[in-house]
């Protein structure tokens, strides 16, 4: 009775590997047009053609209407300086991140990354003012993380208070 179940187990397991042989699976021995071939192939591997163009984009347009709704996206933003640059990122290169990204230059602004003597700032601001309200970020060498609030414009405009702002 082990005889039969054993030959008949190896009857079966030939026939489906035969018949994996005969649809020519990419890699076996075989074509992929059903015709079995014998030796190896000797057509070039396939050449896929890389993909030209622009490259997509998979943030979410700005919404000129809320700065709630855009919070995201801008700490998004401050986050893929930091990703690339380190805590010590440009405030001007984030600040320009944001207008790349559709946020209104006018509304932009940003503190010095360094001190008048040269040293690292121990944080920084970037802003961006959508719909009367101001997106304020925070980021630096002294909280060594991002802080990111929705805070009303300044009556006499503008998002930050001080010396040193810089707009476009």
């Amino acid at each position: 009775m082990k005889l039969f179940a054993t030959v008949t187990a190896l009857a079966c397991t030939a026939v489906m590997l035969s018949g994996c042989a005969i649809l020519g699976f990419p890699g076996e021995s075989g074509s992929s047009n059903g015709s079995a071939t014998n030796g190896p192939s000797t057509s070039a591997p396939e050449v896929r053609p890389t993909p030209s163009g622009p490259k997509p984009n998979f943030l979410p347009a700005v919404d000129p209407e809320s700065a709630q709704a855009n919070q995201r996206l801008f700490v998004i933003l401050l986050e893929q300086g930091l990703v690339t640059e380190g805590i010590s990122a440009s405030p001007a290169a984030t600040a320009e991140r944001l207008r790349a990204s559709g946020f209104d230059p006018a509304g932009i602004e940003w503190t010095e990354g360094s001190t008048a003597i040269g040293l690292l700032s121990d944080t920084v601001f970037v802003s961006a003012q959508v719909a009367g309200e101001c997106l304020v970020g925070q980021y630096g060498v002294s909280i060594e993380t991002i802080a990111v609030a929705v805070l009303p414009a300044l009556p006499a405009g503008g998002c930050l208070v001080g010396t040193g702002i810089n707009r476009f």
